[in-house]
């Protein structure tokens, strides 16, 4: 127990985490309500006096009813809170005990800051930033989650679609701590605090969430934006110093960062995850990132999606020609990646030669690649690879050698024979009698050559469950990791599984091929085969077989091996020749009929098709690849015009890219198609509206409220149209049905404040505007239009330039939030920051 004398006898007086004038601006519409609460009045202003001024006095104003309540804290004026309308039955006995109550809101207001601030750097603390990054997540699901009129309309800022977390972790800080104490390491965990509460806009979220590990949440960012901020903080830490007084060493420092983005970095069932779950998956996942960045030599950013692509490593060398790499199913790979393998001691730098004193030659060394693998067995964490081609027999892979993933159709090594996989000299699976999957695809590549037609089967195992009543392999319970003999005994189940499938494979798919050589050609013809695909996979060619008896058998195959067995399995069938793909895109087509199956009831048997594009193209469209996914979703409808989901999905792709008359033209044979689809009917509306037709938006519109009268979209669309006409009371209305319909909250809350400030409404307006960024916080318009309010009723301009400053960073590409940015600094004699605001506008 602590001693009396050791316990405070003030908690307010610890200024450790003080409130500040910011503090009252960014918490207004809370400070009103709890004014509000014992204070009633009609309308109210905040302001703040300058530094070098009086204190303010307590005043009530009998004749003007308005009373003027000093907000003073521990000795501190922070602000006047300005209440207007107010009658006092007591005008000298009732403003000192408003006054005190005033300042028991403010302390409260402090007590809160405390709890979500972290002491040292004065940056949020973990659980504020989990809770912040949990409910952003909530709102983001909100708005994509499908309503009664179908999906929210992105042009009707709600709540963004989007959002990026930066992770970032001092490099050697331990050592630091160790060599110099850890009174230096806390002065720089605190000026690195310092350092990216600067660097971050408004609208993000800084928190320090260990020792030396720190996060930002960045709202609306995409993956581009998220790395352009990590490269700032980056650069702004590494231009710290810092000097030991003792020892007089100067003390450099660095930080490795990472980051991810939502959704799009999270992969099937992980989209179904609440939202809490969801947020630590996102943090999971740049945390991830931040090892990449350490893994590669620390100081430096490393983006989530990047790992899959250059951030693997290979971890050790095995026997028989095998490598373990540092790439498994958290990260997103799959078996059959290829990837050329190259060493950092060799990749391409620039070269510089002299001559001379006074000449030299410069130039570029080229990247030198030791050779091409493939992936055979993805685990969750690793994943062991095959070498496919070798360029140097002498020069093999090595523990730290770099990769980097590749297409087929991309690989330097594709014109040589494979290695080790001459006809006669495959290596068989032991267990399934099927070609390892290094040797399969030697197989594959002689095959295809050899036949006009073939169907690749790709079938995925689902991991099984072992005796009744155990977890499923690869579950455990939380915060506990599997044993040895637990992971051991799942693998063995699972290869097991899978012989008992090659077997039902091998008796119902290999009987379809019909091997076939034309006439023009010599040399013996394509033979049907196997092999395995991962731990969990098989892989089969069929020359000349039947896509629709190869289909009919994939199913019977998933029947017996549950009716048999007790195993769930999914299968993916492409048949070639199929639109413009090559024989070298038959294992990705496979493939991404396989993500297909998996996405079906059983029997989960899936071809490749329109379909099986749409869920590639959607995977695309949600990565922000815009122009990938286009011609995904044209490909979709090559294979099926009358996929109505794919041109529609192409449709909101064009509006995207800026491109409304074609959008139109797709949403036009979508209305055709399905003119009972409310959404159908609102994306020509857009379309039309964009194009500057709006008698057919407005019908298209109310085509939509016959179908669905809650549909909150058309009516915000059908009011903004009005408004536009002058009809304010008719866009009032429309604003006000939208602002009860579902998922209209967010949304409606800015125009009715837009249309009560052309009433002339400015108190009602005030309060709108107030309650629209409470719902959205990053609703910059909202802010924009906040500050002007300020301005012109020539309020305190601090408060508008704070509120500019955020609309400003949200929409830097708006003209009318500098306006109001120049304007508030020019109010408070700021003349040389309002000039350089104003060099950030349009001329």
């Amino acid at each position: 127990m602590r001693p009396a004398a050791d316990i405070p006898k003030d908690i307010l007086a610890d200024t450790s985490v003080t409130l500040t004038r910011q503090d009252l601006i960014d918490l207004e519409h809370s400070l009103k309500d709890a004014m509000r609460s014992f204070l009633p009045f009609t309308s109210y202003s905040l302001y703040f006096p300058r530094e070098d001024a009086p204190p303010p006095e307590l005043r009530y104003d009998a004749d003007a009813r308005e009373l003027l309540l000093p907000l003073t804290l521990v000795g501190r004026t922070l602000g006047v809170f300005v209440a207007r309308g107010v009658r006092l039955k007591a005008p000298k006995a009732m403003p000192p005990l408003y006054q005190a109550m005033a300042g028991k809101v403010l302390e409260q207001m402090l007590l809160y800051k405390r709890s979500v601030t972290d002491a040292l750097t004065g940056l949020s603390n973990r659980e504020h930033f989990q809770q912040t990054l949990t409910r952003e997540i909530a709102l983001i699901r909100h708005c994509l989650e499908a309503t009664s009129g179908g999906r929210s309309d992105p042009d009707v800022q709600c709540f963004s679609a989007a959002l990026g977390v930066i992770l970032l972790d001092l490099d050697n800080f331990q050592w630091i701590n160790e060599r110099y104490g850890y009174a230096l390491g806390d002065e720089m965990v605190a000026k690195v605090g310092a350092s990216l509460a600067e660097a971050c806009p408004r609208h993000a979220t800084a928190a320090r969430i260990h020792n030396d590990t720190f996060a930002v949440l960045l709202p609306d960012a995409s993956a581009k934006g998220a790395l352009q901020l990590a490269e700032q903080v980056r650069q702004a830490i590494g231009d710290l110093g810092f000097q030991d007084e003792v020892t007089g060493d100067r003390i450099g420092i660095s930080a490795s960062l990472g980051y991810a983005n939502y959704p799009q970095c999270l992969r099937g069932p992980q989209l179904e995850r609440s939202p809490a779950e969801a947020a630590r998956i996102l943090m999971r996942a740049a945390a991830k990132a931040v090892g990449t960045s350490k893994d590669h030599g620390r100081n430096r950013v490393f983006g989530f999606q990047d790992i899959v692509r250059t951030g693997g490593r290979i971890l050790e060398v095995l026997p028989m020609q095998r490598l373990s790499v540092t790439l498994g199913r958290g990260v997103g790979a799959q078996e059959g990646l290829r990837y050329l393998v190259w060493s950092p001691r060799f990749q391409e730098r620039a070269m510089e030669a002299r001559l001379s004193g006074d000449e030299r030659l410069l130039g570029r060394s080229p990247a030198l690649y030791k050779g091409e693998i493939v992936l055979t067995e993805v685990q969750e964490d690793l994943a062991i690879a095959e070498v496919l081609h070798a360029g140097d027999p002498s020069w093999a892979p090595e523990p730290g050698d770099r990769l980097t993933l590749i297409q087929e159709r991309d690989s330097l090594f594709a014109s040589r024979p494979a290695e080790g996989c001459a006809p006669g000299s495959a290596q068989r699976d032991m267990l399934t009698g099927l070609y390892a999957y290094r040797d399969f695809l030697s197989f594959f590549e002689r095959g295809r050559g050899r036949a006009d037609e073939f169907c690749v089967v790709l079938t995925r195992v689902a991991q099984p469950s072992g005796e009744p009543g155990q977890r499923e392999a690869g579950q455990r319970e939380p915060g506990r990791e599997a044993e040895p003999d637990q992971r051991g005994g799942a693998v063995r189940r699972l290869d097991a599984a899978v012989a008992q499938v090659a077997a039902l494979a091998e008796s119902l798919l290999l009987p379809l091929a019909r091997p076939s050589l034309p006439a023009e050609r010599n040399g013996k013809p394509a033979r049907p085969g196997g092999g395995r695909f991962g731990l969990g996979g098989l892989v089969h060619f069929l020359p000349g077989a039947d896509g629709a008896e190869v289909l009919a058998k994939a199913e019977e195959l998933c029947s017996q091996a549950a009716m048999e067995h007790g195993l769930d399995l999914a299968v993916g069938v492409y048949r070639h020749p199929c639109l413009k793909y090559a024989k070298a895109d038959a294992l990705d087509c496979a493939r991404k009929a396989l993500e297909h199956a998996l996405l079906l009831p059983a029997p989960r048997v899936a071809r490749f098709d329109s379909l099986s594009l749409n869920v590639s193209g959607d995977r695309l469209f949600a990565s922000g690849d815009l122009y990938a996914a286009v011609e995904e979703f044209k490909l979709s409808l090559l294979a099926d015009p009358s996929n109505v989901l794919a041109r529609t999905s192409l449709g909101i792709c064009h509006a995207q890219l800026g491109k409304p008359d074609l959008a139109r033209r797709e949403f036009e044979l979508v209305v055709a198609a399905e003119p009972g689809d409310v959404m159908a009917h609102y994306n020509l509306g857009w379309a039309c509206q964009r194009l500057g037709e709006t008698g057919l938006a407005r019908q298209a519109y109310q085509r939509c409220l016959e179908l669905d009268p809650a549909h909150c979209y058309s009516l915000l669309r059908l009011g903004s149209l009005a408004e536009s006409d002058g009809l304010l009371d008719e866009a009032e209305e429309l604003y006000a049905r939208a602002l009860a319909a579902p998922g209209g909250e967010a949304a409606a809350l800015r125009p009715l404040a837009r249309v009560a400030l052309a009433k002339g409404q400015t108190d009602r307006a005030r309060e709108l505007l107030h309650l629209a960024i409470g719902a959205n916080h990053n609703d910059a318009l909202a802010l924009s239009m906040l500050a002007r309010l300020y301005l012109d009723a020539g309020e305190d301009p601090q408060i508008a330039e704070v509120l500019a400053r955020q609309s400003a960073a949200l929409m830097p590409e708006r003209q009318e939030h500098w306006d109001a940015l120049v304007t508030a600094l020019t109010r408070q004699g700021r003349l040389e920051e309002a000039r350089k605001a104003a060099s950030r506008t349009r001329p």
